[in-house]
């Protein structure tokens, strides 16, 4: 029999991703291990703590929740360090057409360029995010409460406003992780309500990410801090997760990392605390982690999540098929 011996050694690191226009910064790194505590990212609060006023006067004025401006801001213009927030001072992606007579920034290669708006400040830009959302398709969305930010986030995504189905719950989680829904209750007095006309020429395409990648390259902060183990990188799965919003995080497909993780049930979701791999595991342990003893109720697929090794490579050397589980106190072999 060998003992197995199981290391916890983690190692944080940022690495350099092609950044989308509609998800150019996901969170900061939170939590550690099986029980993550929620650490929060200083540019994010740095950003909140400048613009907050912005978002609360335009609540005030045109009815959008601070809460969602202040979110959408976040993971679109990456906590103002995007190219376009930047440069330009648009934190929304809002695009130049015939009729903007301003300023204007080109974002692209030599394959093509999109114009976009550049405003003088960033105050500018969320004026035109409020115009943007007087559009009549979000006209329902008005008659929700200020406080209800969820019906907010997924009316948005039900409006159109982004095709990716983890549009809304990264609103969400933004919102919950950074307490951005108290700037919508209780706030100073900053602005009284009024009507905003709609501008029909406002733009704000969210397929022009292919273009514009090359100028938005830039270091962002994770969500989840990854974690490398048997030469692999995991993170550790927190409340809320989807195979979707972590494949989105790191610019997966959502089938690939189903696939990384031997999960056949698109429904499934991981478990807060769950290993969750962003890479394919191995085929094998590494040499010297031969066997393993099972634990009470443990399954093949656990096993394989906790060594890194295929669920199927797993099967075939212990010659067990799918569904087949081993008893407590079996001995499993992991190469």
């Amino acid at each position: 029999m060998f003992k197995i011996y199981r290391q916890r050694k983690y190692i944080y690191y940022f690495s350099y991703f092609h950044l989308k226009l509609l998800f150019c910064a996901i969170l900061a790194a939170i939590g550690t291990t099986v029980a993550p505590a929620q650490h929060l990212s200083a540019t994010f609060l740095s950003y909140i703590d400048q613009y907050k006023e912005v978002a609360v006067k335009e609540a005030q004025e045109y009815g959008v929740p601070a809460s969602i401006t202040l979110a959408q801001g976040l993971l679109e213009s990456g906590a103002g360090r995007s190219y376009l927030a930047r440069v330009g001072h648009n934190h929304f992606g809002i695009k130049c057409h015939s009729s903007w007579k301003g300023e204007k920034i080109a974002v692209g290669d030599e394959s093509g360029t999109t114009c976009y708006r550049q405003y003088k400040n960033a105050e500018e830009s969320f004026l035109d995010h409020a115009r943007f959302l007087q559009q009549p398709r979000y006209k329902h969305l008005y008659d929700l409460k200020i406080t209800d930010y969820k019906g907010w986030a997924r009316g948005l995504q039900n409006c159109g406003y982004a095709e990716n189905q983890a549009y809304a719950r990264s609103l969400i989680l933004l919102i919950e992780r950074y307490r951005l829904y108290q700037y919508d209750i209780d706030q100073p007095v900053l602005a009284h309500r009024q009507k905003l006309k709609p501008d029909p020429s406002i733009g704000h395409d969210l397929e022009d990410e292919e273009k514009a990648r090359k100028d938005l390259l830039k270091k962002v902060e994770f969500l989840h801090p990854l974690h490398r183990k048997w030469n692999l990188h995991y993170i550790i799965a927190i409340k809320g997760d989807t195979y979707e919003t972590i494949a989105l995080e790191f610019n997966l497909k959502p089938e690939k990392l189903r696939d990384f993780n031997d999960i056949d049930d698109e429904s499934l979701a991981p478990a807060i605390g769950e290993k969750v791999w962003v890479e394919p595991k191995a085929k094998e342990t590494p040499e010297h982690f031969d066997y393993y003893t099972v634990h009470k109720d443990e399954t093949m697929w656990e096993i394989s999540q906790e060594f890194g090794v295929r669920l199927k490579n797993l099967l075939k050397i212990n010659n067990l098929k799918r569904g087949q589980e081993p008893n407590t106190g079996d001995m499993i072999r992991l190469r």
